[in-house]
């Protein structure tokens, strides 16, 4: 059972944290991108998750366990990337949860993201994916909002698997 709180809100004051989660998950495959462009100045709100715990050296005190964001970059033109610069602290998932629970997590996580994208006015939201679909295939098939799966280039020479929000 998980202790952690989850909030969603502007990263202003958070930064710090943020960028803490990032080193500590220098096994993820994209790191090095998360380190050298978090992004910080374009994203407009994230989720993220805190939990309680003794640090090495016996201080206790909240860490970022969770981060997820949505960002507008001025070439999206006026469209919203959620579930960007996603990560998690894999050691602490590995002690507290499983695949299942993070894939019901994720999921939970792009429709919040999705509802406050709608509350801030925005009407193409979409989520990208270097690697294959698998996991937007299950997005689509488990949010509460419809979606459409395409391979579209977002950048010169790069091209990802996007999951994009029906304005049915």
């Amino acid at each position: 059972m998980e202790r952690a709180i989850y909030k969603i809100s502007t990263i202003k004051n958070y930064n710090h944290d943020i960028q803490e989660l990032f080193w500590k998950n220098k096994e993820h495959k994209h790191w090095k991108n998360y380190i050298a462009k978090p992004l910080f100045e374009w994203t407009i709100f994230a989720r993220m998750g805190w939990d309680f715990e003794y640090h090495w050296k016996n201080q206790k005190r909240w860490y970022m366990i969770y981060y997820s964001a949505a960002i507008e970059l001025p070439e999206y033109n006026g469209s919203i990337r959620i579930m960007s610069r996603h990560t998690r602290d894999k050691k602490y998932f590995s002690y507290h949860s499983n695949w299942k629970a993070d894939l019901i997590r994720g999921t939970e996580t792009l429709d919040l993201l999705t509802e406050k994208s709608l509350d801030y006015g925005y009407k193409n939201i979409w989520v990208s994916r270097e690697e294959n679909a698998n996991l937007l295939k299950y997005f689509k098939n488990h949010s509460k909002y419809n979606w459409d799966i395409s391979y579209e280039e977002i950048s010169e020479n790069n091209k990802q698997h996007i999951l994009r929000f029906k304005n049915d």
